[in-house]
């Protein structure tokens, strides 16, 4: 399970922000091949403004990088006696970059200075990983990590004529690199014999360290 649910969980928020608005917003693989898209969605007509592009800086960091029990033995979604789903995690921090385009300054600025409040001060987004039939939630945050700049200047093969082009450097940094696995459930039999009293017969699962009266499912959410 890989980074792209944190991107589309950050188009899903700038989405939100933006509603109601003439605003577009485009994620990293939208962003990518920018040109094409915005054609086919527009039967090639001029790119129109505003334009608000989300695009990964590169790869990751992995922020712990050595085995720990998060990595081979997370969260238990479902057990029974046979079976375990389990959840596995490694940390990681995702780079973003995010470019405001609009005709003018003024109104670039605007967006820009809504956009740095927002991240701010609502900077939680909630990511869902499919599990089968389950989604299992994870809320992880966006944040600010360099200066907000005005790259007017730089050419841009995308849009004729004149613009204003603001960058917001972001990160998340509380992201998870997420691995399912199933594993093979072993159980311990044994019998307890009391005088004058019926013989009673017990499996233990050493996994889920219960007396299972069925396969019941066990949900999680991860924060």
């Amino acid at each position: 399970m890989s980074t792209y649910f944190y991107d589309d969980a950050i188009v899903k928020k700038l989405q939100l922000w933006t509603r109601n608005t003439e605003v577009t917003i485009t994620g990293p693989d939208e962003t990518r091949r920018l040109f094409e898209v915005i054609a086919d969605k527009t039967n090639d007509s001029p790119i129109k403004l505003p334009l608000i592009c989300l695009t990964r800086r590169g790869g990751y960091q992995v922020t712990a990088p050595s085995k720990k029990p998060l990595s081979f033995d997370g969260l238990t979604l479902e057990a029974n006696l046979k079976k375990s789903q389990q959840l596995n995690a490694i940390p990681i921090t995702i780079n973003y970059q995010l470019d405001v385009y609009a005709r003018y300054f003024k109104e670039a600025d605007e967006y820009a200075r809504n956009l740095v409040f927002n991240i701010i001060n609502y900077p939680t987004f909630q990511v869902e990983i499919p599990y089968e039939n389950i989604d299992i939630e994870h809320d992880a945050n966006i944040r600010l990590v360099s200066e907000v700049e005005d790259n007017s200047g730089i050419p841009e093969r995308l849009i004729s004529g004149q613009f204003t082009r603001i960058t917001l450097g972001l990160e998340v940094d509380d992201a998870y690199l997420w691995d399912v696995r199933t594993r093979d459930n072993y159980s311990i039999g044994f019998r307890i014999s009391v005088e004058n009293e019926p013989v009673t017969d017990y499996n233990i699962n050493p996994k889920t360290d219960f007396f299972p009266d069925s396969d019941e499912e066990t949900n999680g959410k991860i924060v």
